[in-house]
């Protein structure tokens, strides 16, 4: 039932080798897998020194399912959206989106044409 709550909410995920990861709960089962969209996961790098300050890495990783076995916690980091089509409007066009795709050739001729 507390699941079922934070279902469309932003959530940092703990994992059990100290990796956090953000992103938007859409999913759960009874194992505690769960399917997180736009997630981002940010771990600590580790010092070279122990006068050097502690770094930490982003990486973007998109729609991700996470097993309920690496998970150590969850909280809440935000409301839901309040319009769910707003994340499509702000994606960004360019490479990796869909296009025609065609066989190289130009137009078709037919055979009966040629004599």
């Amino acid at each position: 039932s507390k699941m079922i709550g934070m279902l469309q909410h932003r959530l940092r995920v703990t994992l059990n080798d100290s990796r956090q990861i953000t992103g938007q709960l859409l999913a759960f089962d009874a194992h505690m897998n769960i399917v997180l969209a736009d997630a981002e996961e940010f771990r600590k790098l580790k010092r070279k020194s122990v006068a050097a300050p502690q770094q930490e890495e982003k990486r973007t990783l998109g729609l991700i399912i996470l097993r309920g076995e690496w998970i150590v916690a969850m909280t809440v980091v935000g409301p839901p959206p309040a319009d769910p089509r707003d994340r499509l409007r702000k994606a960004a066009h360019g490479p990796g989106s869909g296009r025609a795709a065609g066989r190289g050739q130009p137009g078709a001729t037919g055979l009966m044409g040629v004599a």
